[in-house]
């Protein structure tokens, strides 16, 4: 089996990925500050920057600015850690809560309707595949 020939398929499938809308709902919430608010939100709504930081493979400055901005948004909050005061927690805000829960919403019932058109056999195949990646990459790392 040739595999490189797989991979230069799959490369092409993934930009193609780019113009389902499922897709897009998902990239939102790889990105930026959904990113940071579904993290927070699936993470007992509070983390330190640097594990922002680290989960996002972006660096502490763009952390900081990106902080900054959901900051001025009323997303989230910044406040000393009541265990180290040399640490800053970020927790979620209700609206960060609410924006979180409605881009949520929206990807998982775009999400939905795709799985569906594909049938439970091929949707349960596509979720087990997809697992079984990202846990291959991740033992890679």
């Amino acid at each position: 089996m040739d595999y490189r020939a797989l991979a230069e398929q799959l490369v092409d499938l993934q930009t193609g990925l780019h113009q389902i809308p499922a897709s897009r709902y998902l990239f939102a919430l790889g990105q930026g500050t959904f990113f940071a608010l579904n993290y927070l939100a699936t993470h007992r709504e509070v983390a330190y920057p640097k594990e922002l930081s680290r989960n996002m493979a972006v660096s502490s400055a763009r952390i900081a600015a990106l902080l900054n901005h959901m900051e001025k948004q009323g997303l989230i909050t910044r406040a000393a850690d009541p265990e180290d005061n040399r640490q800053v927690v970020v927790s979620l805000t209700r609206q960060g809560e609410a924006l979180i829960r409605e881009k949520r919403a929206e990807a998982v019932e775009a999400v939905a309707e795709t799985l569906e058109q594909l049938g439970p056999e091929d949707a349960e195949a596509y979720l087990r595949i997809q697992y079984k990646i990202i846990r291959n990459f991740m033992n890679r790392a």
